[in-house]
């Protein structure tokens, strides 16, 4: 997977106060996550975290309410592998000195650099590959890890085969549309030929997995992920 297709599986949790700099950081966590989590509450942020397993974590010590770098702190005892990027104003050394310890993807100063921001989301896409904590949530209950090729329900994991993951991360890239049936065949089976009591196998195999009505039908066009 290319580290751009990486980050558009993942929710990143973005914490930051309503200043002048956040809107521009929120516009590039954008384009490049599949939902940014955004709030400027430590509180909130504890709720989000535990409900949407975000996988990158975008911070602005500088909050008002509390400091962010205690909250690094609290999520560290939980989740030592979490890539984490720190965004502040102060240069104080024994600040970030103290950040550091927190193993950090990177920190940026503000102004905030387009590009520097960039490559550290590149880096953090590096580490969930290393880590192998790709997951990403299909709906409800249903986790698929992109790395293990796994699928667990309710803590219950089971493995995809090769051609069912494939099948699944197309579903995934092109979710909430309907892939035509002769795109399915030419992703999965390149050139080769496949009968269509294959193709409705492979589809069946992988909606066993899954869950049965996590897969629609579009009678004629094809088949997709609908939410």
């Amino acid at each position: 997977l290319k580290l751009k297709k990486i980050l558009k599986q993942l929710y990143v949790l973005f914490i930051s106060e309503s200043d002048n700099s956040y809107k521009k950081v929120e516009n590039i966590l954008r384009l490049f996550f599949k939902d940014v989590l955004r709030t400027n509450s430590i509180i909130y942020a504890k709720e989000i975290y535990e409900k949407s397993f975000p996988s990158i974590l975008v911070i602005d010590i500088n909050l008002k309410e509390s400091s962010g770098l205690s909250f690094i702190k609290e999520l560290r005892k939980k989740n030592k592998s979490i890539p984490i990027i720190i965004i502040t104003e102060n240069k104080e050394v024994d600040i970030l000195i103290e950040a550091i310890k927190l193993n950090l993807t990177d920190y940026l100063l503000k102004p905030i650099d387009i590009n520097k921001l960039i490559h550290a989301l590149n880096l953090s896409a590096k580490n969930v590959l290393n880590s192998g904590e790709i997951k990403t949530i299909i709906k409800n209950d249903v986790v698929y890890n992109y790395v293990e090729k796994t699928i667990t329900i309710l803590d219950k994991k089971q493995s995809l085969t090769k051609n069912e993951a494939r099948l699944l991360e197309l579903f995934l890239i092109n979710k909430n549309k309907f892939v035509k049936n002769e795109d399915i065949i030419k992703q999965i089976w390149s050139e080769k030929e496949v009968s269509a009591s294959a193709f409705k196998s492979l589809v069946k195999r992988l909606s066993n997995k899954i869950g049965k009505d996590t897969i629609s039908n579009s009678f004629g066009i094809g088949y997709g992920i609908i939410s």
